[in-house]
Parts: C-alpha cells; sequence; structure tokens
C-alpha cells in the first residue's frame, strides 16, 4: 500500500502532515475528515518516525535543528539531540536495537545515528554526499538506504556505516527523489521533479518501473505490513513497574551489547532526574558552600537528563553543584592592615606573609607582595661586606710577600721517603708549600733586596 502522507504504525493511524502543519493523525482503514492534532509548538518539522513497539514518535525539525520524541498521544515530550544539527530531514527508527537514523542536508551533509534515548551519536555517512533527502531502513538484511537529489543517486550502508554500495545512478529516474522504504526485494521512492513513484531491484538496480504518476507533491511514502514493523517486547513494560517505573519518558535504550541496559528514563526539558533515576526534578541546584580553607568560583554543569535503570549497570548524572566562595581570612598583624588581592593564593611562604609588614603602603594591593622583605635584605648585604673585605685582605698579602726559590743540595730529596719535606716560614702559624725536590723561602719584606 503505497500513499504519500506520513503513516502511524501503532494502532492503524495515518499522520496527514502537510507543509509545516502541526502532525495530526486519522484512522487508516476508515475514511473520515476528522483528525486529532497530536504535536503543537512546532516550527519546521521536516520528518517522522514511529517507535511502533515503545509508542514513541520521533520528529526533526530543521527550524529550531532539533530531533524530538514524544509519547504517542502527544502529551509528553522532550528535545533529544540539539547540537550539531544544520538541516535535518528524514528519520528512522530501529525498536529492537534502541536506535535512530536521520538524514541531515546542511553544508555539511551526513547521516548519522544514535540510541532512541539520544545517546551514542554517531556518523555514518560524511564523504559524497550532498543533498541526502530520504533514508529507510532493512531491518531484515540490517542496511540503510538513501537518496540524494543532488548527485542523483541511490545508495547504502550498513546499519555501522560499513560496506557502501551505489544502488542506482540516474539522471532521469532520479531527477529529484525526497522520499523512500523498502519491501522485500524492492526499493520505493518519490519523485518531485517528475510527480511520480519509481521501483527498483535493491539486490541488481535493475528492474527500474513507474509505480504511480501524476502525483501531487508526493513527499512521502509509507508500506503498512507486519513484515515492516516485527514485533518485539516492550521493554519499558516487562516488569511490575508500568512506564519502567519512569515518571516522565521511558525511552529504548541502544543495544551495543548484551550487558547494555533496556531502557532509560528522561524528563521534560528544563528539568532533570532526581536521586532515584526515575523521578524527575527541577534542574535547578541548592548551592552549597566550600571549606574555608579554600576558595573555588562557582561553575555549573549540565547533566543529562536521560540516565540508564538496569539491574546491571545504572549511570548516574554526575553533577557539579555551584559552590559559594569562603570568607576571606583576616591576616594577622600589628601593623596597618592591607586588603588581600585575587592573586594571592593559600601557597604564600612566611616571608611574604602579612607578619612582616611594618608600615603603610599607598601603593594598590597589586604591588603588596613585591614589597622587599628587610631581614632577608640585611642578610645579603653583610655577606657581600665579608667577602668583599676577605678579597681586599687577600689582595693586600700577596702584595706584601715575596718569594724565591733556589737548589740547595742540602735539602735535596735522598730517600723515597714520601715524608721528607720541610717548610720553612717565617711565622710558625704560616702554612707553607711542600717542594719535593726544591725549597721555598717565604721572606717578609725587612729590608731585603
Amino acid at each position: 500500500m503505497f500513499i504519500n502522507h506520513w503513516i502511524f504504525h501503532n494502532f492503524h493511524k495515518i499522520d496527514l502532515r502537510i507543509s509545516s502543519l502541526p502532525p495530526t493523525s486519522a484512522y487508516i482503514n476508515k475514511a473520515t475528515e476528522s483528525q486529532v492534532e497530536l504535536i503543537d509548538s512546532l516550527h519546521s518539522p521536516e520528518g517522522l518516525a514511529v517507535d511502533w513497539v515503545h509508542k514513541n514518535i520521533y520528529w526533526t525539525d530543521s527550524g529550531n535543528k532539533s530531533i524530538s520524541v514524544a509519547t504517542g498521544d502527544g502529551r509528553k515530550r522532550k528535545v533529544l539531540i540539539a547540537t550539531e544539527l544544520s538541516e535535518p530531514r528524514a528519520i528512522a527508527v530501529d525498536p529492537h536495537q534502541g536506535f535512530m537514523y536521520w538524514s541531515d542536508w546542511g553544508d555539511r551533509a551526513k547521516i548519522e545515528k544514535s540510541g532512541l534515548n539520544g545517546v551514542d551519536r554517531q556518523v555514518l555517512v560524511s564523504e559524497h554526499i550532498e543533498w541526502p533527502n530520504g533514508i529507510t531502513l532493512d531491518l531484515s538484511n540490517r542496511r540503510l538506504y538513501w537518496v540524494d537529489s543532488k548527485l542523483h543517486l541511490l545508495s547504502s550502508v550498513d546499519l555501522n556505516g560499513d560496506n557502501r554500495k551505489v544502488l542506482l545512478s540516474s539522471h532521469q529516474q532520479l531527477g529529484h527523489p525526497f522520499a523512500l522504504t523498502v519491501f522485500e526485494d524492492h526499493i520505493y521512492w518519490t519523485d518531485l521533479e517528475d510527480e511520480a513513484i519509481y521501483s527498483v531491484n535493491r539486490l541488481t538496480g535493475h528492474d527500474i518501473a513507474k509505480v504511480a504518476e501524476h502525483l501531487n507533491n508526493p513527499l512521502d511514502l509509507v508500506v503498512f505490513h507486519e513484515q515492516r514493523q516485527p514485533k518485539a517486547p516492550d521493554t519499558c513494560n516487562m516488569g511490575s513497574l508500568p512506564n519502567g517505573g519512569c515518571e516522565y519518558l521511558c525511552l529504548k535504550a541502544p543495544q551495543i551489547t548484551e550487558h547494555s541496559p533496556k531502557y532509560t528514563c528522561a524528563c521534560p526539558d528544563g528539568m532533570e532526574l532526581g536521586p532515584d533515576m526515575r523521578r524527575c526534578a527541577t534542574g535547578d541546584a541548592t548551592p552549597t558552600s566550600t571549606p574555608a580553607t579554600t576558595t573555588t568560583t562557582p561553575a555549573t554543569t549540565t547533566t543529562l537528563s536521560t540516565t540508564t535503570t538496569s539491574a546491571a549497570t545504572t549511570l548516574r548524572p554526575m553533577t557539579r553543584r555551584p559552590t559559594t566562595p569562603a570568607p576571606r581570612q583576616t591576616p594577622r598583624s600589628t601593623s596597618t592592615k592591607q586588603p588581600r588581592t585575587p592573586a594571592a593564593k593559600s601557597t604564600e611562604t612566611s616571608s611574604l606573609s602579612s607578619t612582616h609588614q611594618t608600615s603603610t603602603s599607598t601603593h594598590t594591593p597589586l604591588l603588596a607582595p613585591m614589597a622587599p622583605n628587610i631581614p632577608i635584605l640585611a642578610t645579603v648585604v653583610i655577606g657581600l661586606l665579608c667577602t668583599g673585605g676577605y678579597l681586599v685582605w687577600r689582595n693586600w698579602r700577596s702584595k706584601n710577600t715575596k718569594s724565591m726559590n733556589f737548589d740547595n743540595p742540602v735539602y735535596r730529596k735522598t730517600t723515597e721517603d714520601d715524608e721528607d719535606e720541610i717548610h720553612i716560614g717565617r711565622h710558625s702559624e704560616s702554612i707553607g708549600h711542600v717542594y719535593p725536590a726544591h725549597v721555598a723561602l717565604s721572606l717578609e719584606d725587612d729590608g731585603y733586596p
């Protein structure tokens, strides 16, 4: 069954979304003009998909550049992704594995996926792609198909972004493809330029056929069949607690490994999960003060509003609550007190502490740590004076002392005794030099030539 409107897969409802009007619903098996509005306050809704297992609706909005979710009746809703989106358009869901897929034809065109709860986001296709208008999932063969209306291509990748293939490249049959779906061995797509619906063999890329023509702006088509919506257990209602015990939304979690949680609870925009990870609370955190010995800058960190609630794994939001700075301690000093500057830290040494301040300074507080320390300066000056005096004395002594060396047979070494050394000096307390083969006489200037 092929139609040019959105279809709700649950409760046999069809959505009659036209242009940018809010999504509405009606029964698919009844000829009636009555419609029920589900979601309001939208900007430019582009794509719509239904989790037929957990009865949730997912849609893209290029106006506020977001991807959102709501319950089937539209009463509970939440924005899941609102970053790094330019022109989000088509969206498809896999309730079995807990993933959703969407296309973005903005400046950096790409196809991405994430969990149905908005976590584990990753890019599948980002190269050789321009205007990815429509996407669809082949859940049986685990592949994703998309049409590119600028490159005139019908391509596919597996659900991890690998094994990319071009199924069809044609300016004639792919003049301006917009939406597509897959059923059994054929792929179907709408073309706004030809105002028609085409089909092709998904395995060979052959047997192109025009299924319908003379259509008025065919924006989308959906195959309504149980093979396209295989049954699966509703993980949010498998236990004794309805809705998984969640106060607001219960969303299927991505099944990455066998230990992955089955679902997560989520809260409306502006609220976050409480300590029990199920009930919602306002996002405003109560400030707490830090110890008086430290001073921290108040800061807040945005927390995730979806957390895992599973017996095996429970992810709790990491929240950094705002803190107030501790009161400044008054320096102990008998002199005039100077205000402590923001640059001062708790690791100041005792030589720079306020106990050494002995006079009032007229400088700004930022120059206070640079004031000289009197005890250190006095020590340096005394050391310099002692060193200078020693150098003057040494220079005077060297100028008033004469020495001469000569051979003296009497004092030649005649044995190999290492202790046969003679020291000669005018004063007994003076320290002479050692002469193994010669004797040096050191005489002070007492009239000798």
